[in-house]
């Protein structure tokens, strides 16, 4: 009995220990996947290139772009952590309008480059916010035509039952 109970601890001892490797493959080249936002901007996302888990903590990248028309350099831009998620990047400057080639250059953790054709438009503006007409039910009417169903109820059960009871008595 107790041979058995020292096998099935040391069983799980070794799956808890070697259950754990995935986190141990974390470190060494990372990959960068870049993209135009839709208008000015550019992403981009890091991973390990061993597991393909985000990178935790810093990762330091600047872009360049050359225009497409006019062979116009801007850059190096920083690119720095978006509140999205982790190991999720965007440019701290807008890409002018036009079409670019942009190239993501990292540094640290591990180096890494990517370089992508990516078209800068303006995003159009979004409407004026108009107040809406209230349409449906409204929460008033959902509370008060119950209660004055059951008030009305409650009404004509008490009142057949005193008449009731007056026969009977």
């Amino acid at each position: 009995m107790i041979r058995r109970l020292v096998v099935v601890a040391a069983t799980l001892l070794a799956a808890v220990l070697l259950g754990a490797t995935p986190a141990w493959a974390h470190g060494g080249p990372i990959q960068l996947d870049v993209r135009g936002d839709g208008g000015q901007g550019v992403t981009a996302s890091v991973t390990y290139v061993k597991d393909g888990h985000a990178v935790p903590g810093e990762v330091r990248m600047t872009y360049t772009a050359v225009s497409s028309t006019d062979g116009t350099v801007v850059g190096p831009v920083a690119m720095r952590a978006a509140a999205e998620g982790q190991a999720f990047y965007q440019a701290q400057e807008p890409l002018p309008l036009g079409e670019w080639t942009v190239t993501v250059t990292a540094t640290h953790p591990s180096a890494a480059t990517k370089t992508i054709t990516v078209k800068s438009a303006e995003l159009p503006q979004p409407a004026a916010a108009s107040t809406p007409a209230p349409s449906g039910t409204s929460t008033v009417t959902l509370v008060v035509v119950p209660v004055a169903v059951a008030v009305v109820a409650l009404a004509v059960t008490f009142y057949l039952r005193r008449r009731r009871l007056a026969r009977v008595g």
